[in-house]
């Protein structure tokens, strides 16, 4: 492997919508054995299973300080509701999906917006996203200490995943807060979590795999093989299509899709279930009153879920405190026993003590919605031109670790292999790491948007609308114009620069008002490949690079450049000063692609008219 990074070590973060964790890898344990990742295992104080992720849950104190996470979090506020004192303290699960939430809500999250805890109570995102990295920082950091390793947090380069379906508002916020964290720009990097997946399991041994066919799977990681990747989480279900080059780089073929149909999808079938049975308010005050038997009940059944047999027609018991129990005996004067026999769950359902029973059947359509979504999506990406000669399926993510939902994908494409790394739920933390290391592993990406800067160039009566002419300098120009760098579903790889010759000019006296103004490159997506101005239909500013005019003024001509270079999962947009060579740069996400430069073309950047 090329362009190996030289901190002493690399470190992953994981938020999943259920667990959270890190793992990470020495310099000389990567060079050694790529696929030597260490991640510790977590587990309640109060006992209980150890688990390679710790619950995405956070206790905050009156003065929105961070008190506990994870199981601990889980375990204290039970206590917490069971002594009614929760209205003093913050209580947060499943906050990253809150984040995609508040974008598919039309939210501004580019600074920070406002997030809800359990009991509504109002909260920034970007405090809430901070502590979580902070925690799982220092928990990293006080490990080192505890074993006398003398590695220093200027040691380590983090990587934190993200769903690919994650927009780049999201990715932003994501960068912003881990600075905020302490972890700085040089030493933070972001990977898209199936892409870390499909790092990890090409270099894993054959028998490290799940799958009827060891010799395709050996197969699929060949130069020239096209494959998919399926990271089913517990939020998200994230679809990465994606090509091993020649040299064994990884090339992004298919623009990433996806959606909020993760293992939670399930969980939310089983608690309408639950709902319709004994209904909302008698579920609301067992989750506030016994709150630690609410959390072990959704555990119980988190795990019904993942290691249910399909060829097994038992059954499935999961826990059904008898707390509960004893709140509809109080509540609505009738027993568990006597609301299913009156109900159209009759036959479908029982309970016996602290467990219920669940038929097959029943318990089956609960992953049905999540399936079909799934399976949905898979197709959609297959019957795209680049896609049409994929040959298999690589499932990772918690949520595949399910044989309902493995089984889906397989009967649905029959013709292709599928196949699931062993340690599928690790698949992500562990490739992430090795991304860090490496991070020109994955080569090329697809563009999911149109990227390009907003322009005035010399008016065209008849080609030009009225409403974009103005003046300026004596001279009619076109307003809003969309210059195209990259293009929606083109290939690009990583290094690539496009460039827009620009200059500006300041020489009637109603303009020397502007030379000391700084200029405004403003870089625009949008979801169409060809926009005409970037007040169209589907375009949204993305990015602004502001220019100072050196010396304090600008002379009374300007002549430059703006550049838009890839990098790895950002973009890079750059105005150069031709006359002083000066650059001013900003950083930005993306999902890129590329474009043809006509030289010649007279542009320029200021418009008077632009809010400033």
């Amino acid at each position: 492997m090329s362009k190996v990074k030289t901190r002493l070590v690399v470190a992953a973060i994981d938020f999943g919508s259920h667990g959270s964790g890190y793992a990470f890898s020495f310099r000389h344990q990567f060079e050694a054995n790529p696929i030597d990742v260490s991640s510790p295992m977590w587990s309640p104080e109060s006992g209980g299973d150890s688990f390679y992720k710790t619950p995405s849950a956070m206790l905050l104190d009156s003065n929105k300080s961070l008190v506990a996470f994870g199981h601990d979090a889980e375990d204290r506020y039970s206590i917490i509701c069971e002594e009614n004192e929760q209205n003093a303290w913050y209580y947060l699960k499943g906050f990253k999906m809150k984040l995609y939430r508040a974008v598919l809500e039309e939210k501004d999250i580019r600074k920070d917006f406002e997030m809800t805890d359990i009991n509504g109570k109002a909260i920034s995102a970007k405090l809430v996203i901070k502590l979580a990295i902070q925690y799982l920082r220092k928990h990293l950091l006080d490990q080192f200490e505890e074993r006398n390793i003398g590695v220093d947090a200027n040691d380590i380069d983090w990587v934190i995943t993200v769903p690919a379906i994650w927009n780049d508002a999201c990715k932003q916020f994501m960068r912003d807060a881990a600075e905020e964290a302490g972890i700085h720009g040089d030493m933070f990097s972001i990977v898209f979590e199936p892409e870390a997946a499909s790092v990890y399991a090409r270099l894993l041994p054959v028998e490290k795999f799940i799958g009827e066919n060891k010799s395709t799977i050996l197969k699929t990681f060949d130069p020239g093989t096209k494959f998919i990747v399926v990271d089913a989480g517990g939020g998200t279900v994230d679809i990465s299509t994606q090509e091993v080059a020649p040299n064994g780089e990884l090339k992004i073929i298919h623009k990433v899709c996806g959606g909020s149909w993760g293992g939670e999808m399930v969980n939310e079938k089983y608690r309408i279930v639950l709902t319709k049975l004994v209904g909302g308010p008698v579920l609301k005050q067992f989750k506030k009153e016994q709150g630690a038997d609410y959390n072990e009940m959704m555990r119980d059944f988190e795990r019904k879920k993942k290691t249910y047999k399909l060829n097994s027609q038992e059954t499935v018991n999961t826990r059904f405190p008898v707390s509960l129990k004893d709140i509809i005996a109080d509540s609505v004067d009738s027993s568990i026993e006597s609301i299913i026999n009156d109900s159209t769950f009759k036959g479908k359902i029982s309970t016996k003590r602290d467990k219920m029973f669940i038929k097959p059947d029943l318990f089956l359509t609960f992953f049905n919605e999540s399936c079909n979504l799934t399976v949905e999506e898979i197709r959609s990406v297959l019957n795209h031109p680049r896609c049409e000669d994929v040959s298999a399926i690589m499932m990772v993510g918690g949520f595949s670790e399910s044989e309902v939902l493995q089984d889906a994908v397989k009967k649905a494409f029959s013709e292709l292999d599928v196949f699931v790394p062993v340690d599928g739920g690790l698949s992500v933390l562990k490739g992430a790491v090795i991304y860090g290391h490496n991070p020109n592993i994955v080569a090329s990406r697809v563009c999911n948007y149109t990227y390009g800067v907003s322009l005035s160039v010399p008016f065209k009566t008849g080609a030009h609308p009225e409403s974009k002419r103005y003046t300026w300098d004596n001279e009619e120009w076109c307003r809003h114009v969309f210059h195209v760098c990259f293009k929606a579903d083109q290939d690009v790889k990583v290094g690539d620069i496009e460039q827009i010759e620009l200059n500006d000019t300041f020489v009637t006296s109603a303009s020397q008002c502007r030379r000391t103004h700084p200029l405004r490159a403003e870089i625009y997506i949008s979801d169409k490949p060809d926009p005409k101005f970037v007040t169209d239909e589907g375009c949204q500013k993305h990015a602004v690079i502001h220019v100072k005019p050196s010396g304090g003024q600008w002379p009374e001509q300007v002549f430059g450049w703006v550049e838009l270079k890839v990098a790895r999962t950002e973009m890079i947009g750059t105005y150069v000063n031709a006359t002083t060579k000066e650059r001013t740069s900003t950083k930005f996400e993306f999902l890129p692609s590329g474009y043809k430069f006509t030289k010649g073309e007279k542009k320029r950047l200021f418009d008077p008219a632009a809010s400033e």
